[in-house]
């Protein structure tokens, strides 16, 4: 009979409509809160107490706090993420209702959250740990308890400590300890002054980059990086032109290069030889400085080639390299080209198995040297500018990855100008000028400077 009776008072209710009120409590008043406890939860007849700033509302930047016998509680309602007003640092608004039943009013109540932290009362330092005298009692009963009542190896361990602790009686007194002091401060000053400065640490390091040999007083950008350093003439000299100057056109060229699927490389070639031999049969006949460039062009594409044939972190098959490197101009790369590659970008590694021996493996330092390597070629060929994005793709790596290879050779990123951003949009290499703008040059500036090393902790 009970249950007919609400389900018919349940029925008459629906459809009516409810007034909605917000509550008006003086600030001075107590308001309703919301309490979230992660972990521990206080038992249900817990009394809690409210605290708040002078002269600020009961229900504004409150804080709660209770306490068992084992576990206190704290919380505030005000996360101080913001300054501006009373309102600011409240992740969420929170309102709960009561409804009258007799006026049918639904009144709407603040009801600020807090998120309530535990902390074990035991697990907290001693508050007499602040003061130096009571810290000592504190460490003497400690002591006294571990003897008393520790097992032998809490005891062993605390003997050990007594032993090692060092006072100012630790080596005797008298005028030979005074003499072993003044003997000690002597020596730490004699060995303090052998320690390398901090520009002889800095020398030492950048000496010791993956990169080519430089000259860091050079006075011009040609100057940093001498060519012998990165390549040797034998090398260039190993490097047959005659074949790649006489081709009738720029695709018989290509077909001459070990590697072929570089822009950059492209562009060069076009750049120095004319892109079709005259209908008489006249040979295009570039000047020295032309000649030298483009030995250097022909050098990289082998050094291309050579990044596809030795993988890193493998054992380098030379048979393979030269197969890979068989189509250069002029009929194939020297056994000595191959060999001073080999020799120079890679490293040797004790080989596994019974044989033993060493094999030669592309190393993770090893690469980041020929990348180097490549890099500043690709520099005296552009004039010391070259663009970031366009060796970025040659290479198969990220921008950024690039942009930090450039900046380990010394060089500065220059964005675009307003006629680069322009021919590049014309040329298909950008979709916008905003885009544009994100790809950048880098330029080898003088006098040469490295980046710094980052110091303190990395952002998470």
């Amino acid at each position: 009979m009970s249950d007919a009776s609400a389900r018919k008072r349940q029925k008459g209710l629906q459809g009516q409509r409810i007034d909605i009120a917000l509550a008006t409590n003086p600030d001075a008043a107590p308001a309703p809160a919301l309490a979230l406890f992660p972990s521990a939860q206080p038992p249900a007849k817990t009394p809690f107490t409210l605290y708040t700033p002078t002269g600020s509302p009961a229900h504004r930047q409150a804080l709660l706090a209770a306490e068992t016998d084992e576990i206190e509680f704290e919380s505030r309602n005000h996360l101080g993420l913001a300054a501006g007003g009373e309102d600011d640092g409240y992740s969420t608004q929170y309102m709960i209702g009561v409804r009258n039943p007799r006026t049918n009013t639904l009144t709407l109540h603040a009801a600020p959250l807090h998120t309530f932290t535990p902390s074990i009362k035991s697990l907290k330092a001693p508050e007499a740990a602040l003061d130096s005298a009571a810290a000592a009692l504190y460490t003497a009963q400690r002591s006294a308890l571990g003897t008393a009542f520790g097992t032998k190896k809490a005891q062993a361990q605390q003997r050990a400590q007594e032993r090692n602790k060092l006072t100012e009686s630790s080596f005797g007194t008298g005028a030979h300890v005074a003499g072993l002091q003044s003997h000690l401060q002597q020596s730490i000053s004699a060995k303090a002054g052998a320690l390398p400065s901090a520009a002889d640490i800095e020398a030492k390091a950048n000496e010791a980059r993956p990169i080519p040999p430089f000259n860091a007083a050079a006075t011009s950008p040609g100057d940093v990086y001498p060519l012998d350093g990165v390549v040797s003439a034998s090398e260039l000299h190993a490097l047959d032109l005659s074949a790649l100057v006489a081709a009738p056109d720029f695709k018989a060229r290509l077909q001459l290069l070990p590697y072929r699927r570089s822009d950059w490389i492209r562009t060069k070639l076009r750049q120095l030889l004319p892109a079709r031999a005259s209908a008489e049969g006249h040979v295009a006949n570039p000047s020295k400085k032309d000649r030298d460039r483009l030995r250097l062009v022909v050098y990289l594409a082998h050094l291309f080639q050579f990044r596809q044939a030795a993988r890193p972190g493998r054992p380098v098959d030379r048979a393979h390299v030269v197969e890979k490197l068989g189509a250069g101009a002029g009929g194939g790369a020297s056994a000595a080209l191959v060999d001073a590659l080999i020799e120079r970008f890679t490293e040797p590694v004790r080989a596994g198995g019974h044989a033993g021996g060493e094999e030669r493996t592309v190393t993770s330092t090893a690469e980041i040297k020929c990348l180097c390597y490549m890099l500043v070629l690709m520099l005296r060929v552009d004039g010391w500018n070259t663009d970031v994005t366009t060796v970025a793709e040659d290479l198969g790596m990220g921008n950024k990855r690039v942009q930090e290879l450039f900046r380990s050779l010394g060089c500065q990123l220059v964005a675009p100008s307003a006629a680069d951003r322009e021919k590049l949009v014309a040329q298909g290499r950008a979709t916008s000028a905003a885009d544009a703008a994100k790809s950048k040059k880098a330029s080898l500036k003088v006098p040469l400077q490295f980046p710094k090393e980052r110091r303190g902790k990395a952002k998470r």
